[in-house]
């Protein structure tokens, strides 16, 4: 079987697992429940919907399906009714991821069209950047990525390349080229998460600044050569989602550059599907790579699932580009 094929049929695997425990219909929509590690409660989470939504049309890219299709609608329309139609939340990160999803679910959509204009109106012109939520003096990548990304192929172009820029001159460790989290009260948030360097790379990618891309590729290689190639994993919650956010962005920079920056890209993809596809077992997968899956936990969670699976899609993209 060749890579991409192989690839292939992690991805659909995960996919499978992920529907079928997580993805419920109640009439004519339906709900993604995540369990959560702490009580065993089925909640239902903006942001990861989002990305539920994300990964599927990554599937149906990867894999066609008129099944898949309706499900994609049939989710969207969930979220018209859990948001009682604003499709928003007072969080802007979340507002940046869902204007993704909808970019690729449905890219001509009003919804799509109004997160942007919330987007660019909330960007803060004493600081240059959006804010983490309403209200917030927290500026961070988390918001201000996917936000760029959101807005690069609007008329806002230029306040996605504001909100780029932004990034790189405040929020980049100069020692390592590595994105930091935030700013708060003029200080610098000094962590340091995967999803932070993705929306770098995702936001360089959609401006066309691949010098940009490749540093940031770059600095990860080196963050993570000490631990065989592995993404940092920093448990269930908010943070499964982070490593395969890196992935997705990582296999848009292999399929997007050329020579040793796209093939080290790829490389890392690779890698990190690999190990957690060794972790796995009956398609569900491990909060960290580097052991195996449990049947109890932060493993429980729909955003681990997710995660996991968002970086086995990831591995097909990147394989496709680098075979090609």
């Amino acid at each position: 079987m060749d890579a991409i094929a192989s690839a292939q049929e992690r991805a659909a695997v995960a996919e499978r697992a992920v529907i079928a425990a997580y993805v419920h219909r109640y009439g004519p929509v339906a709900w993604a429940h995540a369990a959560t590690a702490r009580d065993g409660a089925h909640t239902w989470h903006y942001w990861w919907h989002a990305h539920l939504v994300h990964v599927l049309c990554e599937a149906q890219h990867h894999r066609p399906s008129p099944a898949r299709r309706r499900l994609v609608d049939d989710l969207l329309r969930g979220v018209t009714l859990r948001t009682a139609g604003s499709w928003t939340t007072p969080f802007y990160d979340d507002i940046a991821w869902m204007g993704l999803a909808l970019a690729e679910a449905r890219p001509s959509g009003r919804a799509r069209v109004r997160i942007a204009r919330i987007l660019e109106r909330a960007v803060d012109p004493n600081v240059g950047a959006l804010p983490w939520r309403t209200g917030s003096v927290l500026f961070n990548a988390p918001a201000n990525g996917p936000a760029a990304m959101v807005l690069a192929p609007s008329r806002h172009r230029g306040r996605a390349a504001q909100l780029s820029a932004w990034i790189a001159a405040t929020l980049d460790d100069p020692a390592t080229g590595l994105v930091r989290d935030g700013i708060e009260h003029g200080v610098v948030r000094s962590e340091v998460w995967t999803y932070n360097q993705g929306v770098a790379v995702g936001a360089a990618l959609a401006l066309g600044d691949t010098d940009r891309a490749a540093a940031v590729v770059r600095a990860v290689e080196r963050w993570c050569a000490a631990d065989d190639g592995l993404f940092p994993a920093v448990g269930g919650g908010d943070g499964g989602l982070f490593a395969g956010i890196l992935a997705r962005y990582l296999a848009a920079a292999a399929r997007i550059l050329t020579g040793p920056d796209a093939a080290r890209a790829g490389r890392l993809v690779h890698r990190n599907a690999e190990a957690l596809w060794a972790g796995s077992r009956g398609g569900r997968f491990p909060a960290d790579p580097r052991r195996s899956v449990r049947a109890e936990g932060e493993d429980l969670d729909l955003s681990v699932q997710l995660g996991a699976w968002i970086t086995l899609e990831a591995d097909v993209t990147a394989a496709s580009a680098l075979t090609s």
